[in-house]
């Protein structure tokens, strides 16, 4: 008896130790709303997820979406500060989200921002206070490659129950890595750039062939300078052939 107390009591005292231990390597990595804030949150370590650059200034910073399979009512969310919308139609002042009829005559809020709250994780934020009991949560996904942002309206999940999608690179703990925010060159402008460059090869390069190899000076050093003096008179010739119509004058003898 007394060999089963002790072995049952050494079991419950490793589990109540594995519990702690548990909960404080899980407890280190929680994402906790910074005080005064209502889109900053920050873990042990000092890194942050920070929805700031992501927020509209008196407007919603994402504006109005249906859900990606249509419906009768839209959806806007901004982070950080609220926003008004709708004027005597509706409740929607001062929220981070609101719910729009497709015709624009309802309005509706659901989500305030004073009660934003993050998950542990952090790639979750939660707002609640909305007209009769309406509330969203808003699923934060972290791209890295992405700062232009991505917004996704799932729309209503359940009763008076809402949930959109950020997908950014400001959701990443930390922020956007450097350089993220740097465009990147079109194809059209590599194509000018190539144009430019070979035209610059042309000219240089057919200017020293010809004054060293060939031995040319004056303008016969240009390359293929006889079709460039030709060249004016050739873009007035298209002109006029345009101007014509493509018609060109035919005579017909009477039978």
């Amino acid at each position: 008896m007394e060999i089963f107390v002790s072995v049952s009591g050494r079991i419950c005292l490793t589990l109540h130790v594995l519990f702690l231990f548990i909960g404080a390597v899980v407890g280190q990595d929680t994402c906790t709303m910074l005080t005064g804030s209502t889109c900053v949150c920050a873990f042990p370590d000092g890194t942050k997820i920070d929805l700031t650059p992501l927020a509209g200034t008196n407007k919603p910073g994402f504006d109005y979406k249906e859900p990606e399979g249509g419906g009768d009512y839209s959806y806007a969310y901004n982070p950080c500060t609220g926003f008004s919308d709708g004027g005597d139609l509706g409740t929607c002042s001062k929220v981070a989200a609101c719910q729009r009829s497709k015709d624009l005559s309802h309005y509706y809020n659901i989500g305030n921002p004073s009660t934003a709250e993050f998950s542990g994780t952090g790639d979750l934020i939660s707002y609640t206070g909305g007209e009769e009991g309406r509330q969203t949560d808003v699923q934060l996904i972290c791209d890295k490659n992405t700062n232009t942002p991505k917004y996704v309206v799932e729309g209503q999940t359940g009763d008076k129950q809402y949930k959109l999608q950020v997908t950014s690179c400001h959701i990443c703990r930390g922020g956007c890595p450097p350089g993220s925010g740097k465009k990147s060159l079109s194809f059209g402008s590599i194509l000018c750039i190539l144009f430019v460059v070979l035209v610059f090869v042309y000219l240089i390069g057919g200017i020293i062939f010809n004054r060293y190899a060939r031995g040319a000076s004056g303008k016969e050093v240009i390359p293929n300078v006889s079709l460039w003096e030709e060249f004016p008179l050739l873009v007035k010739d298209g002109f006029v052939f345009v101007a014509s119509c493509c018609k060109s004058d035919s005579s017909y003898e009477s039978i």
